[in-house]
């Protein structure tokens, strides 16, 4: 009985958690999301969307900006400058989890929060200038309006033109100029730091006769302050979703063929069911029926079940009933692809493939995000008191899941190599890759942009349980740090600069072949380093501190390679241990 009490509160916990993640039709009461900055007096704390930095430290600033408009902007940057503070920039809601944004308890962060606004569309030159705080689902619809369409987005809407472009953010595209959203930046104007004589900031304006705009559309924020961005657009086009799910015993010569076959298409693989899931999303003519639209990402949920399912999902990560996560979690992931994948006919409910809709309502989700502000104290930026309220399941008002969202990005060339390793590793015991509910494939063109990719790449995007708890190891720890290092280490791949890595960012800087010309035009442009930190310093190999910092259980928290028994949790009988397929990989096992 006890064992069959188990089972069904493991199922019902992944019953909750993926279909009230996934549901489209919940008519709830939604919080805003709370904002990245929170201040008091004397000091301003700075949070990711999650809330908690993968070093579990806390990122303070000394001063705040909230400007809105270019000549506040310009001011803020120039008195920092003048004091010899260090400068950051954070959007409203502050999706990276890398510590991008993190300045010295001295330094002035920047919020573009109330710098949002889109400024023109220019139908007759198909382009969009908007603010570096313009959310990128308020950049797209304006572009609709006018019958205009930004090919490539990320699958979440609620992130800052900025913010998108300065991490490379990107959809999953090998056609036109790619899916990286800052190959479509035509223009720019950055604040920069400046003389004495010039008041000590001053703007500067890029255009695609600049070379510098290869340096500024992709540079992680450590150029200067951008104030406004130009895309570059097209005519409006709509998208066509058809989804099919095939065994994965041929996925690594499958995948190329599909992904150059489809416009947009991508690829979830479910390693343990030895299944994957197919998205042929293609563009096609405005006169094709069809207003579908895509709701895979942000759902408002309410917080009462978002407790619920993290308490259930820390239980079962504690002590994990195996057979029911493998077979709870992928019958749900393919039921769900059987039934829309998000995708929706209509606006409201699926009813068949393939799903036709226009480009700017199917290519990206995130409807939790766009909660009006509360006008009651039911939602404040430190707490939700009502359980019924609804938010996004990973606002860090509530006791949400934890997790690291680790995109790996490999070189085409080497992908089938790699997948091949990756396969060896699932099936020396698949179920030890169960909770891993779907590993994500896409792909983004080589690019001219300095930091970009110089070839074209497959990325793999694994969303890995973190315990919240500090020093509490993943009872199958090892498995994905094995990936993880067997990808960058052996097959030369990269990580999403905005996304999780910990000591695994450490000299992939260095493998850029424009890193020297990226530094000769930082080094121009802001020859102090007034908006680099430690953390981009490290990157870039010009100083500042070391990605990695070796301590005890630093390796559960991915801020090192496990050299000692201690960087893991000898007490917990997980030890340092070689890779079983990667031999070169040192991971924590457990050995019990």
């Amino acid at each position: 009985m006890k064992l069959m009490i188990r089972t069904l509160s493991i199922l019902l916990a992944f019953v909750v958690y993926v279909t009230l993640v996934l549901c489209t039709d919940a008519k709830v009461k939604a919080c805003p999301p709370p904002p990245s900055l929170q201040c008091r007096s004397d000091e301003c704390e700075i949070f990711n969307y999650l809330g908690i930095w993968e070093d579990r430290s806390i990122c303070k600033a000394g001063s705040v900006a909230w400007p809105t408009s270019e000549p506040q902007l310009l001011r803020a940057v120039a008195h920092a400058v003048q004091n010899n503070q260090k400068i950051r920039v954070v959007s409203r809601h502050a999706h990276s989890i890398s510590k991008l944004v993190c300045v010295d308890s001295e330094g002035l962060i920047i919020s573009t929060q109330n710098y949002d606004s889109v400024i023109e569309v220019n139908s007759e030159a198909m382009t969009i200038t908007v603010q570096a705080g313009a959310l990128m689902r308020d950049v797209i619809e304006a572009a609709a309006k006018h019958g205009l369409a930004l090919p490539a987005m990320p699958y979440i809407s609620g992130v800052s033109a900025a913010g998108v472009i300065s991490t490379g953010a990107h959809g999953s595209s090998f056609a036109g100029k790619g899916s990286g959203v800052y190959e479509y930046v035509v223009g720019m104007r950055i604040v920069v730091p400046a003389s004495p004589s010039e008041g000590y900031a001053k703007i500067i304006t890029l255009t695609e006769a600049d070379k510098d705009l290869k340096a500024a559309k992709l540079a992680l924020g450590t150029l200067g302050a951008i104030s406004e961005i130009t895309f570059d657009l097209q005519p409006m086009f709509k998208r066509s979703v058809s989804v099919s799910v095939k065994d994965d015993h041929d996925l690594e010569n499958e995948a190329e063929r599909f992904l150059r076959a489809h416009t947009f298409a991508d690829i979830s693989w479910l390693p343990s069911h030895r299944k994957a899931v197919f998205v042929a999303n293609d563009r096609v003519f405005i006169d094709v029926a069809g207003d579908g639209s895509n709701s895979l990402i942000g759902t408002p949920i309410t917080v009462a079940a978002i407790e619920t399912s993290a308490y259930q999902v820390d239980s079962i990560q504690a002590k994990p009933d195996v057979t029911a996560i493998c077979n709870l979690v992928g019958n749900l992931t393919l039921l769900f692809a059987a039934n829309g994948n998000g995708f929706l006919n209509d606006g409201k409910r699926f009813t068949g493939y393939p799903v036709v809709g226009f480009n700017h309502r199917m290519q990206t989700s995130g409807e939790c995000e766009r909660a009006p502000e509360q006008t009651d104290e039911s939602c404040t930026p430190t707490q939700i008191l009502d359980k019924n309220e609804s938010t996004c399941s990973w606002d860090r008002r509530v006791h949400a899941s934890l997790f690291f969202d680790v995109e790996l990005r490999l070189p085409l060339s080497r992908f089938r190599e790699a997948m091949k390793d990756v396969k060896k590793i699932r099936d020396l015991d698949p179920q030890r890759m169960c909770d891993q509910t779907i590993i994500s494939i896409r792909s983004i063109k080589k690019s001219e942009a300095y930091l970009g990719p110089s070839e074209d790449q497959v990325t793999m995007e694994l969303i890995i349980y973190r315990p919240r708890e500090a020093g509490t190891p993943k009872w199958n720890e090892d498995v994905y740090e094995e990936i993880e290092q067997m990808v960058i280490e052996k097959y030369g791949g990269a990580l999403h600069w905005g996304k999780s890595g910990g000591y695994l960012f450490g000299g992939l800087a260095k493998r850029s072949v424009n890193l020297e010309k990226f530094l000769k035009v930082k080094e121009r442009l802001d020859p102090q380093g007034v908006f680099s930190n430690d953390w981009t310093d490290g990157l870039f190999g010009i100083g500042g501190k070391d990605v990695e910092e070796l301590r005890d259980g630093c390796a559960l928290d991915m801020i090192c390679k496990c050299r000692e028994d201690r960087h893991c949790a000898p007490y917990k009988g997980f030890l340092c241990k070689p890779g079983r397929v990667w031999e070169h990989a040192r991971v924590c096992t457990n050995i019990n």
